[in-house]
């Protein structure tokens, strides 16, 4: 056994992150760590890696008891970590960010002979044409994901946790990305698996461990277990993925949004939308398709450089986000970590910020008033926290997109605009999102909601616009829902052809 956890446990004021968990991982092995957020997933990657230190519990490695003093000490050990905020430098180049922290010296000089050497002789063996004097920043998340790895790799690591290593991906890059795993795991070397893509883990696991509120559920071998298993595992119950009927009930004939020739160059060129009342809208592309910057432009983010937006039949002058806020326009952000949440505040000020106005008395703003509304906000949305006044950084991926939700739903929010709303969160969370979106149609919103994943889109939308490289390349309504069709046309390719 090239590592063994027993009985790990880890408590803080008033939560329990582990209790009593047991893990293991062989040399050449895949494993899955799963659970939906807040499961305990990412302390016991922290213990593992050495960030933390359990309250009880003891660590093997190679059968003989260890402690680490700290993540250095890990990597030492042969232990490293891919976060899924990757830890590069920009300015630097791809050689320094490669031995970034064991900088390889002659003497009281560095030895860049043998680090240029030894580099290149990593980033071929992955694939990577990259030029060692390139900057890391100026490189593709692919790209900069293979230098996480080459890090690692240069510090003859045993075992590679990556946490989330796919969520930026293209699927061409998923796939690159597989095969390098099981390149690894032919040379021995170990790697931790946390995705909540669950696809994947059938894909390229051995085995995985089920963690829930911090416990430990069970483990399975992959050829043991179904996707519907591995779910019913995680949530302690099984999800019913059946239509709700009153998906066909709540869209009405009244159009709320019509945007007409939006162009704003080079990102999406003579774009038409409409979108009724209580209409779910997908939007559906690959990366580079434009779909972001569509919906930052028709928030008024962005500027366009031509084009119409009508709100209620009415043409909207959105010289602003604030403006667009007014005119009953929100948009939730791709990134919700630095664009929808100021993560060092509390989750209470977090969710009123864009209604602050409204809580303002004649000595100021209202603090008792508005901590009302931020609970009342966070209630409403089903948000899990300790307190309003932790830091909303503390929060699971899937609570803080509910306080993303929470602002826009204080600001009035006629319109809802979902920039990849599921990123990154569980698939309880993502049923959560799902039926917060189903909720806020039933009372008379719209949403337009924005997913790198097709099948989410057919399952929650009304209707889909597949958007190209800029441009429409089709519409579909519920009844005519096919994937590979919509897939095809996000491709930009004709439909008579076929997915390879």
């Amino acid at each position: 056994m090239l590592l063994e956890a027993r009985r790990i446990s880890k408590f803080y004021p008033g939560v329990k992150a582990l209790n009593c968990v047991d893990f293991s991982i062989d040399a050449g092995e895949v494993v899955a760590v799963v659970g939906e957020n807040g499961a305990g997933k990412s302390t016991l990657m922290k213990i593992l890696a050495g960030a933390i230190q359990p309250n009880e519990g003891e660590l093997y490695l190679d059968s003989n008891p260890v402690e680490f003093e700290g993540p250095l000490d890990a990597q030492k050990h042969g232990i490293c970590t891919i976060y899924q905020e990757l830890m590069i430098v920009p300015e630097l180049s791809v050689v320094e960010n490669v031995f970034l922290g064991h900088l390889k010296k002659k003497g009281i000089f560095l030895d860049w002979n043998t680090m240029r050497t030894e580099a290149q002789e990593i980033l071929s063996r992955l694939g990577s044409t990259a030029s060692l004097d390139a900057k890391a920043g100026d490189l593709s998340v692919a790209e900069q994901q293979l230098i996480e790895i080459a890090k690692s790799m240069s510090r003859k690591s045993r075992l590679l946790i990556m946490d989330e290593p796919t969520a930026s991906l293209s699927k061409d890059e998923v796939a690159s990305l597989f095969e390098l795993v099981q390149s690894l795991k032919a040379e021995g070397i170990a790697v931790i698996l946390i995705t909540h893509h669950l696809h994947e883990i059938f894909e390229i696991c051995d085995r995985l461990i089920v963690l829930r509120d911090g416990d430990y559920v069970g483990a399975s071998n992959i050829n043991q277990i179904d996707e519907a298993g591995l779910v019913e595992m995680m949530l302690g119950h099984a999800v019913n993925n059946s239509e709700r009927s009153r998906r066909q009930n709540v869209k009405s004939e009244e159009l709320v949004l019509r945007a007409s020739g939006l162009t704003r160059a080079p990102y999406f060129n003579n774009v038409d939308l409409t979108l009724t009342r209580g209409e779910v809208l997908g939007i559906a592309g690959l990366m580079g398709a434009g779909r972001t910057e569509l919906m930052r432009a028709i928030f008024a983010a962005d500027k366009l450089d031509r084009g119409l937006i009508e709100i209620n039949g009415s043409v909207a002058y959105l010289s602003s986000p604030r403006k667009a806020l007014n005119e009953g326009l929100g948009l939730a952000p791709e990134d919700r970590k630095t664009q929808g949440l100021v993560l060092s505040m509390p989750i209470g000020h977090n969710a009123t910020i864009p209604s602050l106005s409204e809580h303002v008395g004649p000595f100021g703003l209202n603090l008792k008033k508005e901590a009302k509304a931020a609970k009342d906000l966070c209630e409403k949305l089903l948000v899990k926290y300790a307190n309003l006044s932790q830091p909303a950084g503390n929060l699971s991926g899937g609570n803080q997109q509910k306080v993303v939700l929470a602002k826009l739903l204080g600001a009035g929010t006629d319109i809802y605009l979902l920039d990849e709303p599921t990123r990154g969160i569980d698939i309880g969370a993502k049923e959560a999102i799902f039926d917060l979106i189903w909720d806020l149609t039933a009372k008379g919103n719209s949403v337009v909601i924005i997913s790198s994943v097709i099948e989410e889109l057919i399952r929650v939308c009304d209707r889909i616009v597949c958007l190209h490289l800029g441009c429409v390349t089709n519409t579909y309504e519920r009844g005519d829902f096919d994937l590979n069709r919509i897939m095809l046309n996000a491709m930009g390719k004709s439909e008579a052809g076929a997915i390879q």
